[in-house]
């Protein structure tokens, strides 16, 4: 009976900095906002990206620079308050998500709490904190106003704690689920422009969601958008994704009795099939490791791990993509020409291309566009009539890997005839 080993890798959780791999030239981004915000010129910041392509580590890792980790370079002293908005639906619940994270930062700090004794007992106290509102409610509540509460204790707390604070910076993930309504751009042009009003300039706020999140800020205000300098979060390098997993295996070997070991071969695997995910990457890594049975990952490890029942494949698709590809579609037909657009990643095919690759009907792929587009699975191009694309490529990525799973069943299946 093989012994339970350590698996190093996280599935659908935040890495540590330790395994974070990449993202240089974003980190130097952030970090040149966070400088210029330390020395009153605060350069707020946006990182959209799609699901899996690590949008939340990074935003953990900002938290440990901005709070001066001994990994950094330049070394910060912020408070940082880490919020999730994914539950928000108005900027009064946005407001109270900002109030508990400042608590909570604050409760965090050695000394704070009583150093700050005044900021403290004002959250604490804070009315909007501990009212508890619903639908039929909430209207009886300004958030504009209460908005300028919170901008005029910040200031006071900024101006007290100027001498052992670089400033506070707000680390909201997530920003892309409130709708327009929540009001996420409108709320933070306001609390931006109060504080500069204020003389209050070393607040930042780096905000993280869906590339959809400029479209939620634009519908919310228009010029919201500008307060930020925004980066596009892309799939990692092949030497990056190897990297990652190189690091893993390490972690393995320092907590674990025995060593395991990794094949170029798996390892080359690995980092094809994840296409440069994060997510994707611990994913097929997890599986791949508890798939080993002799201390040495084997690309049979790696594609056991990935497309067995239960596999990487499975587990991607239940946290990702399962609704869209199967929930949402009765025909396998509609399948098909999703299948033929993953060719393209995210990239925009004509209606001409699908006919010829999908191998379905003329007729049937007038059909399926039309159903798909319907549904929001896929996309039209405004611009171009005939032209369609899969909304992410990591939606692309995951159907690529499906058909590489059905077509190793149907080779296995020909070789036991």
């Amino acid at each position: 009976m093989t012994s339970q080993k350590f698996n190093p890798f996280k599935p659908g959780s935040i890495v540590n900095q330790g395994m974070f791999v990449g993202r240089l030239e974003e980190i130097k981004a952030i970090e040149r906002c966070l400088f210029q915000s330390k020395n009153g010129n605060p350069q707020h910041f946006l990182v959209q990206g799609e699901r899996g392509i690590g949008k939340s580590s990074l935003l953990f890792y900002v938290d440990r620079l901005a709070n001066g980790a001994p990994f950094t370079r330049d070394k910060f002293n912020f408070l940082t308050v880490s919020i999730d908005i994914g539950g928000c639906h108005t900027q009064l619940d946005i407001i109270r998500k900002i109030g508990r994270g400042l608590k909570s930062a604050i409760a965090a700090r050695q000394g704070m709490k009583e150093t700050a004794k005044g900021f403290w007992d004002w959250l604490t106290n804070w009315e909007i904190l501990g009212v508890k509102y619903n639908k039929a409610t909430a209207s009886d509540f300004d958030a504009e106003e209460i908005a300028e509460e919170l901008v005029a204790a910040l200031d006071r707390f900024c101006l007290q704690m100027a001498d052992s604070l670089d400033g506070v910076a707000f680390l909201i993930d997530e920003a892309d689920r409130p709708g327009s309504d929540a009001g996420l751009g409108e709320l933070l042009k306001l609390i931006s422009e109060r504080l500069t009003r204020q003389g209050c300039n070393r607040v930042v706020f780096g905000v993280a969601g869906l590339p959809t999140v400029m479209v939620r800020l634009r519908e919310s205000h228009e010029s919201s958008p500008r307060l930020f300098h925004t980066m596009l979060l892309e799939p990692l390098t092949l030497e990056e994704r190897k990297r990652v997993v190189s690091i893993g295996i390490n972690e393995a070997n320092e907590r674990n009795g025995v060593r395991t070991e990794i094949t170029l071969d798996a390892l080359e695997l690995l980092a094809e099939l994840s296409e440069g995910y994060p997510n994707f990457v611990q994913q097929f890594a997890y599986c791949a490791f508890e798939q080993d049975t002799d201390n040495e990952i084997s690309d049979d490890d790696v594609a056991s791990g990935a497309f067995n029942e239960g596999g990487a494949i499975s587990q991607l698709g239940d946290k990702y993509f399962n609704e869209m590809y199967h929930a949402r579609i009765a025909s396998e037909d509609y399948r098909r020409v999703l299948d033929a657009m993953a060719d393209y990643g995210d990239g925009w095919v004509s209606r001409k291309t699908i006919i010829a690759e999908s191998g379905i009907s003329e007729t049937n792929v007038t059909n399926a566009l039309q159903t798909l587009k319907a549904k929001g699975i896929i996309l039209p191009d405004d611009t171009r009539r005939g032209f369609y694309k899969l909304p992410t490529n990591s939606f692309a990525a995951w159907i690529n890997a499906i058909r590489t799973s059905r077509a190793k069943a149907d080779a296995t299946s020909e070789g036991a005839l």
